[in-house]
């Protein structure tokens, strides 16, 4: 017994006529006949009484008619929202963003794009740089808007942003009268880094590396940059940032200088699971950006 069976079974209920129901169900009267005896057989009773003037339900096919209709019915609906819920599935986006990255790619833009492709559902989260790799490979996100991993073995990565990184220093700082400096510098400051979650903050520790210098860190920030601010402008150290994330407009104590190092920059963009087939929504998405 399968649900085709008894839709079968429940069409010739309401025709009382298998010659009608084979008709409207595309299939042959003695294919259709076959089918309701097999039925039959499985229940080991008759569900029908035949004659010449047609067929009428036996008790037993009364008693199961409204059930198998029940039935039939559920599955139906069952089958529209599988279908409704797989389509939404679909043009579903689940996008990792690591932190200050939203500001670059601007929430207004997302929501330009929303606005445009109202058939796709964007799913937003902020992860850090490392933990939006980590959910990118085990597929909890499609794509996420981080630093350039520099993993190919794993990840595509699609370029879309690059930005220099800044000092920020103290007014009182020597450092803060000069138009651009180095890493060399920094060579006997106090700093104020960002922790290993970062990506960026492998690349500033590899140019300290290439200049031979240790790092004097003074404290090392997660996601509240607040209190890196707050501890240039108590003089306690130079924060090492990106030049378009360093908010120092709300302290009258503190500047930004542009730390001049060519190889020294914020590279970011869209990455994704290495050999992971991109879905036309998502490819869409990314396009609307990357044209830009």
């Amino acid at each position: 017994m399968d649900i085709i069976t008894l839709k079968y079974f429940v069409k010739v209920c309401e025709n009382k006529s298998f010659t009608r129901s084979s008709r409207e169900l595309f299939i042959t009267q003695q294919a259709l006949s076959r089918i309701i005896g097999n039925l039959e057989k499985e229940i080991a009773a008759p569900l029908f009484n035949r004659s010449h003037m047609g067929v009428s339900l036996t008790e037993l096919g009364q008693y199961l008619y409204p059930k198998a209709k029940a039935i039939t019915e559920a599955f139906e609906d069952f089958q529209e929202e599988a279908y409704i819920e797989a389509k939404k599935q679909k043009n579903n986006i689940k996008m990792g963003f690591s932190p200050g990255t939203l500001q670059v790619l601007r929430a207004k833009e997302l929501m330009e794009f929303t606005d445009k492709y109202d058939d796709i559902n964007l799913q937003i989260s902020e992860y850090s740089d490392v933990a939006c790799e980590a959910n990118i490979l085990n597929e909890t996100l499609d794509t996420a808007f981080t630093v350039n991993p520099q993993n190919v073995v794993d990840f595509h990565y699609y370029p879309l942003i690059t930005d220099h990184f800044v000092a920020v220093v103290n007014k009182n700082n020597a450092i803060a009268q000069k138009k651009s400096i180095s890493f060399e510098d920094l060579r006997d400051e106090s700093l104020i880094l960002l922790d290993d979650t970062f990506r960026m903050q492998l690349v500033v520790t590899e140019h300290f590396r290439k200049a031979g210098i240790k790092p004097r860190v003074y404290s090392r920030c997660n996601h509240d940059l607040n209190t890196a601010y707050d501890f240039v402008a108590l003089n306690k150290g130079i924060f090492i940032f990106v030049n378009s994330l360093a908010k120092v407009e709300a302290y009258d104590e503190i500047v930004r200088i542009p730390i001049s190092v060519p190889t020294a920059f914020w590279d970011l963009g869209f990455i994704i699971k290495k050999d992971k087939k991109i879905s036309q929504p998502l490819k869409r998405f990314m396009s609307y950006f990357l044209e830009r």
